[in-house]
């Protein structure tokens, strides 16, 4: 297990669960890819960029009034890939309705840095991506 792409991973996440959007895009590629997941955002396409992927985070952060993403099981792909099985619970800004799903990331890291963070809700697709069934 390549620690070090684990950790990145890690710290990306503790990032976005303290808040702290600039932490988390700053442990980014200049050039980052995201890919939201169509499935619920059908308008979405391949994010580049930091500042694309910071709005991105920036949208997903301003419905809830809390929301925390965390990781059940990580794995280590290989190549640079690590595969994070995460629960992601929520309470909706306006509403007040709490929410909780599953989100599997796929994450790939170059130099240190996220370079690509693909996102799915359906676990099965995720494994598929990587190359593994479930």
């Amino acid at each position: 297990m390549s620690q070090e792409d684990v950790s990145v991973v890690l710290a990306f996440h503790a990032a976005y669960n303290a808040r702290e959007i600039d932490a988390a895009v700053d442990s980014c590629a200049v050039d980052v890819n995201a890919v939201p997941d169509a499935t619920l955002f059908p308008e979405s396409c391949v994010l580049v960029g930091r500042e694309k992927f910071r709005d991105f985070l920036n949208e997903t952060w301003s419905a809830w009034s809390t929301s925390r993403d965390t990781p059940k099981e990580v794995l280590d792909i290989g190549d640079g890939r690590v595969l994070v099985r995460a629960d992601w619970d929520g309470t909706g800004s306006a509403s007040g309705v709490e929410t909780h799903t599953n989100l599997s990331q796929i994450y790939t890291v170059t130099g240190g840095q996220v370079a690509r963070a693909e996102y799915f809700f359906d676990h099965q697709k995720a494994l598929e991506a990587v190359g593994l069934e479930a």
